[in-house]
């Protein structure tokens, strides 16, 4: 069976890329056996080298001859698959005959070149701002944290979004009773959404300070929704509604 230089390079060039980040990064590395747009994914550590249960993938391209060229065309469904990937994707030019690689973080927001009548696009590297250092953990880190944290923000925008609709409510003076029964319905629902974001923030150490400022702004929120009820009377106004029960309960539990 033949062994190409291509393979050869190929797989030299993976090998490498591992070889930098255990050896410079003391991060694990998997390279994966099947290429289906990702050649290896990095678990990021932090400083006491604990994991912080965050992923990178990275997508390995060799060069064996030498050169300093510096850009490398994909497809743009290649592109596409890296944009949407779950977690956040590096392109690696790897120049093996100087033994140097560089790292392209792939922007989801960011109109790459297409190369002329190729069907290709164009992803540049700058050979001295992307050359891969042990610098380079802070900016896989980041990337990491941004991935992770834009997750952990959706759960927190459920809850941000009800404590607009509680401080728009009071300040409008709805006097629409189902309106302030189904606040108090589905408090639950949201302080469901601000635990499931205390999980993450907790699995993947970021997002602690978002975390702290939602929940500050929730506890203010049921206050404010709490005395407006009261003042209102807003418990006896409910009384043949479903769940009115709930709005006396509620009060109870924040008297």
């Amino acid at each position: 069976m033949l062994y190409t230089e291509k393979a050869a390079t190929g797989d030299a060039g993976e090998f490498f890329f591992a070889y930098q980040i255990a050896y410079v990064l003391k991060w694990p590395c998997r390279l994966f056996d099947i290429d289906i747009g990702i050649d290896a994914q990095v678990e990021v550590l932090d400083e006491k080298q604990q994991s912080t249960g965050r992923f990178v993938g990275f997508q390995v391209k060799a060069r064996g001859i030498p050169d300093e060229a510096n850009a490398k065309y994909v497809t743009e469904r290649q592109l596409e698959y890296w944009k949407f990937s779950d977690v956040p994707v590096f392109v690696v030019l790897v120049h093996l005959p100087a033994r140097k690689m560089y790292l392209h973080r792939v922007r989801k927001d960011y109109q790459y070149p297409a190369a002329t009548d190729t069907g290709l696009v164009r992803i540049e590297f700058d050979l001295k701002k992307d050359r891969f250092s042990a610098a380079s953990r802070a900016l896989i880190a980041e990337a990491s944290k941004e991935e992770k944290l834009a997750e952990i923000e959706c759960k927190l925008d459920e809850a941000r979004a009800e404590i607009e609709r509680i401080q728009k409510g009071i300040k409008k003076d709805n006097p629409n009773i189902q309106f302030w029964l189904d606040r108090v319905h589905r408090l639950d629902f949201f302080e469901q959404s601000l635990a499931q974001a205390g999980a993450l923030v907790e699995s993947h150490k970021v997002g602690d300070a978002e975390l702290k400022d939602a929940w500050s702004q929730w506890r203010k929120a049921l206050r404010s929704l709490r005395d407006y009820l009261v003042e209102n009377d807003i418990a006896a106004a409910a009384v043949g509604h479903t769940n009115a029960g709930e709005i006396s309960e509620f009060i109870a539990l924040y008297d």
